[in-house]
Formats: C-alpha cells, sequence, structure tokens
C-alpha cells in the first residue's frame, strides 16, 4: 500500500507542519484500516510543481533540454505528472536523435523538442488548466467554480490570465493567524506519535535511506542567521523547523544564556526544497548537494 498527501505550500497558518498533517490523515478510521498490522518501508518528501502551464521556462538551450519535473510538467487539477514527464522524454529523445544524426545540438536543432511537445495532448491537457493553481488560491468554492468553468472554456476565464503570488507571501505571522502570540500546543495541532501507525521526523528519515558526505560543504545556506534569531521568532516563531520534513533544522536554546542557535541537520535533507520555496524571508537557499546525496527512492 503506497499511501502518500499533498499540501499546497501557499498555507497561511505558520505552525502548519505538513508531515505532522500526514500523520493526522493516516489517523483517520478509513485509512488506519488500510494499514492496521502494516509495516512502513519507506518514507519521503518532495515539492511537486503545481503551477502548471504558466511556469513552465524555456525548455531549449544550446546543448541541453529540460523534461519532467524539471519543466514543471505538472498538472496540478490532475495531480498527474507522470504521463507528463515521459511524454517529454519521448519528445526530449527523438529531438536528441535528429540532433546526432546531424551533429547538431544547437538551440535551433533542439527547438523541435519544444514542438513536439506542444503538439502533445498531455501538452494541450496543461494548457486547459492553465489557471486552476491560481484559481485555488483565493479559496475552495471561487477555486472549484473557476475550475468548472475553465474546463468548459478550454482554460479560458473570460480571456483572462489569472494573478498568482509567491507561496512565502501567503504565511502570516503568529499574531496575524492567531491574534495573539501565545499559542497552546493543542491550537498548533501537534500530536503524538505511536511508533507503529504515526511516526516523527527522525523515525521517518531512517525510512527516507537519506545519506550525505557528512564533510561535504553544507548545501541548505542561510543567508543571515539574525533574521533567524530576531524577525522570525518575533514573527513566525520560526516555522522552518516544522515545514521542513526532514528535520533539518532546530533552534536551540543555551540554558546557560539563553541565546538561540540555528542548528543545521543538513545529512537528514530529503531535497524537498520546501525550505527555498516557503521561508517567509526568502532566507534559506537549496543548492545541490556534493556527490549526489539526497534519499534512497527505491520503491517509490
Amino acid at each position: 500500500v503506497s499511501i502518500g498527501q499533498l499540501v499546497s505550500l501557499d498555507y497561511s497558518d505558520p505552525f502548519l507542519d505538513p508531515h505532522r498533517e500526514f500523520q493526522k490523515m493516516k489517523m483517520h478510521p478509513l485509512i488506519s484500516a488500510l494499514l492496521k498490522d502494516g509495516k512502513m518501508l519507506q518514507y519521503g518528501a518532495k515539492s511537486v510543481p503545481v503551477s502548471g502551464y504558466y511556469s513552465v521556462p524555456r525548455l531549449v538551450f544550446d546543448g541541453a533540454l529540460i523534461i519532467g519535473d524539471s519543466a514543471s510538467l505538472f498538472n496540478g487539477m490532475m495531480i498527474k505528472g507522470i504521463n507528463l514527464a515521459m511524454r517529454s522524454g519521448m519528445a526530449a529523445a527523438e529531438a536528441i536523435f535528429e540532433c546526432l544524426i546531424n551533429d547538431d545540438f544547437s538551440i535551433d536543432r533542439l527547438e523541435k523538442y519544444s514542438q513536439k511537445l506542444s503538439k502533445t495532448k498531455e501538452m494541450k491537457g496543461l494548457y486547459r488548466t492553465r489557471n486552476f493553481h491560481q484559481a485555488m488560491e483565493k479559496g475552495l468554492y471561487f477555486g472549484m467554480m473557476t475550475a468548472g468553468l475553465q474546463h468548459i472554456l478550454g482554460g479560458s476565464i473570460f480571456g483572462m490570465r489569472l494573478k498568482s503570488a509567491p507561496d512565502h507571501t501567503h504565511l502570516k505571522t503568529v499574531k496575524e493567524f492567531y491574534g495573539r502570540e501565545n499559542v497552546t500546543d493543542h491550537e498548533k495541532g501537534d500530536i503524538k506519535y505511536d511508533g507503529s501507525l504515526t511516526f516523527d521526523k527522525e523515525t521517518d528519515i531512517y525510512y527516507s535511506g537519506a545519506t550525505h558526505e557528512e564533510d561535504q560543504p553544507p548545501h541548505l545556506h542561510i543567508r543571515d542567521y539574525d533574521i533567524c534569531y530576531t524577525r522570525c521568532t518575533e514573527e513566525y516563531q520560526n516555522p522552518c523547523v516544522r515545514f521542513c520534513p526532514a528535520q533539518v533544522y532546530e533552534m536551540e536554546i543555551d540554558e546557560a544564556t539563553g541565546k538561540r542557535e540555528m542548528r543545521l541537520n543538513f545529512s537528514n535533507c530529503v531535497h524537498c526544497k520546501t525550505c527555498d520555496i516557503k521561508d517567509p524571508y526568502e532566507n534559506i537557499t537549496w543548492v545541490a548537494p556534493e556527490g549526489g546525496g539526497g534519499p534512497k527512492y527505491n520503491i517509490m
């Protein structure tokens, strides 16, 4: 049995923890019945490029092209991307074959990949749902109504391209969301993990198979630590410790001095890039690690 949950990163609750929400979902009677007496085999997390057609970048360059998730080829309305990944791979293979025959990998020759892909039913389907994610930012009811209209009108909402804002801009401060700064654990949604149906992040990370060379340069860069200790603590109470599904970020307090220190457990990282996307100050940057380190997804 494979089970997962998709959490839109345009949420506004600073205490929302996607990993915790997944554990809570498993506690639902319908889900827990499926998982009863089961054993966890693997855990993973990743960001999904749900922005759709309007977030697709230029696909070809001299000597290179982009396919699949890297090109934001994901249909958010259908929650489906494997078909686009496969189709883009097939179109890329055909274009590269022509390049090999002609010994020409210029952008003009590779442009045939973009042309082939644009004519596929999968890409046309992505175009039809081009305003879905933007509409859902306005709320469930407006989003569902708009989704129905765009399906009827071929993706056009009265000729409009709906506006969208970066996910991190939707996050509200603790005071904005709760009306006060002191919030109870119950209000935050905290739960106790039983180790059989629900698991804490440390346990789940073990089952992701995440490994990195311990002496390599950290691939997670915090631009300004002072923001972590001051503004982010005061306004958001450090949401990175919650939105990270791998407990990479830990805010520790020295008992003797009371001084805060951000600890980075970068070897835990499963390369979901949530921190790069959701940090309210855009203070975190993810870069590719050395040596291909990361999770080992062999059955997912």
